[in-house]
């Protein structure tokens, strides 16, 4: 009798987003989130990418991941992001989700076994990744219109004194 191994795929998650998830995922953890424990034991065994940006070739917080479950032929396109974050379930895919625990890490063309909140085991693949480039110029966006008014807030303060 021939026994199939299989090994989960290798995990490269961004540092500071790993170190974001672990306190996400001990806090989650505490309060008995159900996936907590989950992406506790994923983020054990990720190894960290220190480059300036999240990596392009893996699924992090806020990249668009394409991707079918249980070899389905239906296609689902997310954001993964924090639990805070994920405010439409057609657009969004919390991190704090089996399924969002499963990918986090992930490289594109990967399979990762899940449970989901019913007890089913599932079977994730990557079919695409790619970053939000979006959120970043947001938020640099954000940063200067928040500089530019705070430079108008001064200067009126200073002639209206």
């Amino acid at each position: 009798m021939n026994v199939v191994r299989w090994a989960p795929p290798p995990l490269q998650i961004w540092t500071p987003d790993l170190h974001r998830l672990q306190r996400l995922a001990d806090s989650a953890e505490s309060a008995g989130h159900p996936a907590a424990y989950f992406l506790l034991s994923e983020l054990n065994r990720a190894n960290p990418y220190d480059g300036g940006d999240p990596p392009a070739f893996a699924v992090s917080v806020n990249s668009w991941i394409t991707f079918s479950v249980d070899e389905s032929s239906i296609v689902q396109r997310r954001l993964l992001v924090l639990p805070e974050n994920c405010i439409d379930a057609d657009t969004h895919l919390s991190v704090l989700s089996p399924i969002g625990a499963a990918l986090v890490g992930l490289p594109q063309g990967s399979r990762m076994p899940y449970v989901d909140f019913d007890g089913q085991i599932k079977v994730v693949t990557v079919k695409a990744v790619r970053a939000n480039r979006n959120s970043k110029r947001r938020e640099i966006a954000a940063t200067v219109c928040t500089a530019f008014l705070l430079v108008i807030w001064i200067a009126l303060m200073t002639t209206y004194k």
